[in-house]
């Protein structure tokens, strides 16, 4: 069996499952409190959470200490290259 055959199988599979369940689902409309719970949500927005989350200390803490943490290693990681390059080149 060819590839374009199993394929050909298949889409036919998923149209008539498509076309058994387009007469079955119904859509269903949300109600009114719902709708209007969800917009005052999105409304508020996520930026008041962010806010307070970088004003948290600790958070700022960490990222102020991660990121020397990340500079120190760097910089040892680059003096170890350049004095294992610079013993090379004098040999």
């Amino acid at each position: 069996m060819g590839m374009g055959k199993k394929l050909a199988d298949a889409s036919a599979k998923i149209l008539s499952l498509e076309n058994r369940l387009s007469g079955t689902l119904k859509p269903v409309a949300p109600r009114r409190e719902f709708v209007n719970g969800l917009g005052q949500r999105i409304q508020a927005g996520s930026r008041a959470s962010l806010v307070n989350q970088v004003a948290n200390w600790h958070i700022l803490a960490m990222l102020v200490a991660g990121f020397l943490s990340l500079a120190v290693f760097l910089a040892m990681v680059t003096r170890a290259l350049l004095m294992l390059y610079g013993k090379k080149r004098t040999t």
